[in-house]
């Protein structure tokens, strides 16, 4: 192999690889370790995959798992936000739409969805912070919400600080109080890095159609609802485009692999 086909691989390696992971570009805390969603029998597809609003509307809170060579240690608690939250005009803020804790993993709970075969974790607590499901507020232009689910160990008898206590209420009617969420002091207050994470894509409505926005970006009425065999998480073409990328950047991903290892000789 030529030297400028080595130096371009190693500087491809080092560039491009790395933005194929679980979080998008720019979160932190950042991570390139999977964390498996499904709602029902329809599991997430690929990190960054857009979701309809109209799926989302029959779902409760998803299932969540690791990939089945996990090790099974331990006890994990799941955050989920909302970076690109809005209220009102008011500029982009993190939105708590939940917390739960005291996830378990066994390595014999093997549950195939699809394609998709994971470690599922299972947790009998309730919500610190109770779910809101995904309703962005409407918006012209249309504003992309990209939900974050983020998995950590849980340190034995944590308790969430006095410090976020504040966002653990829940009223529907005026959720204020689960904006401008601190992410970065909740991790420090587990005192380690993210185990794994995932998030997808919701587009707003727009402000000039019939679909009535909430009261917030943060989310609208709760529903326990199960995906039936006609729903689809994707929306339109954009989802069609979004996964030729991934599919794109997997392909890309593998090559890279390849090519750097062969340039590390």
């Amino acid at each position: 192999m030529s030297r400028y086909l080595i130096a371009t691989a190693l500087v491809w390696c080092s560039v491009v690889l790395p933005t194929l992971g679980q979080t998008f570009s720019g979160f932190e805390p950042a991570t390139s370790n999977p964390l498996t969603v499904a709602w029902g029998e329809t599991p997430l597809n690929y990190s960054g995959q857009l979701l309809s609003l109209d799926f989302l509307a029959a779902q409760g809170f998803p299932t969540v798992g690791l990939p089945v060579d996990s090790k099974c240690n331990g006890t994990y608690i799941l955050l989920m936000v909302d970076p690109d939250a809005l209220q009102g005009n008011i500029e982009t803020q993190t939105g708590l739409h939940a917390i739960r804790g005291n996830y378990t993993c066994n390595s014999e709970h093997v549950t195939t969805l699809g394609n998709t075969t994971f470690l599922e974790l299972d947790t009998e607590s309730q919500f610190l912070a109770a779910f809101i499901p995904p309703a962005p507020q409407a918006k012209n232009p249309v504003v992309t919400h990209r939900y974050t689910l983020l998995l950590f160990n849980q340190p034995e008898n944590y308790t969430l600080p006095g410090t976020l206590a504040y966002a653990l209420p829940l009223d529907l009617s005026n959720v204020t109080n689960r904006l401008n969420f601190n992410v970065t002091e909740f991790v420090d207050t587990l005192g380690g890095s993210v185990v794994a994470g995932t998030y997808f894509d919701v587009d707003s409505p727009l402000a000039n159609s019939t679909t009535a926005p909430s009261a917030t970006s943060t989310g609208g009425t709760s529903s326990t609802g199960e995906a039936t065999s006609s729903s689809t998480p994707d929306s339109g073409v954009r989802s069609a485009r979004l996964s030729n990328t991934s599919v794109g950047m997997a392909a890309v991903g593998a090559i890279l692999s390849i090519v750097c290892i062969t340039a590390g000789q």
